[in-house]
C-alpha cells in the first residue's frame, strides 16, 4: 500500500491548527482578527471550520503569525481532498440499524453529515 493511498479517520480542517496556534500564542479570537485585520466572525468560522481558506485569509494571517500563505493553503487542499476521498469511500455503505438504535443513528447522521432514511 502506497501512503497517497491512505485517508486519515478525521481530515483535519486548517482552523483546527489555527486554534492550537491561537492557544499556544494566548490570543482570543478577536485579538487575532484586529492583529490580522479580519473580521471576528471570520477567525470564528475558521476555528470551527464553518469557513474555507483562502488566500486573502491566509495572507492575512501571514502578516500576523508569520506561517506562510503557502502552509495555509497546503492545509486547506489536504483538508478538501481526504473530505472528498472519504465521501467517495463511504458512497455506497449501507448500514441496517436495529429500530431502538435509531435516535442514535439519527443523532450520528446530524453531526457528520450522514445520509439516514428511516
Amino acid at each position: 500500500m502506497n501512503n497517497k493511498d491512505l485517508t486519515p479517520f478525521v481530515a483535519t480542517h486548517p482552523g483546527e491548527l489555527l486554534r492550537d496556534e491561537m492557544r499556544e500564542r494566548r490570543l482570543t479570537q478577536k485579538q487575532l482578527a484586529a492583529k490580522a485585520g479580519l473580521a471576528t466572525t471570520v477567525i470564528s468560522e475558521l476555528v470551527r471550520a464553518r469557513r474555507s481558506m483562502t488566500e486573502e485569509i491566509a495572507e492575512s494571517l501571514e502578516k500576523a503569525l508569520g506561517i506562510p500563505v503557502a502552509m495555509w493553503m497546503n492545509l486547506q487542499t489536504q483538508y478538501d481532498n481526504d473530505i472528498a476521498a472519504k465521501d467517495s469511500q463511504c458512497e455506497d455503505v449501507v448500514v441496517t440499524i436495529p429500530i431502538s438504535d435509531r435516535n442514535l443513528l439519527r443523532d450520528l447522521s446530524r453531526k457528520f453529515g450522514w445520509v439516514c432514511m428511516l
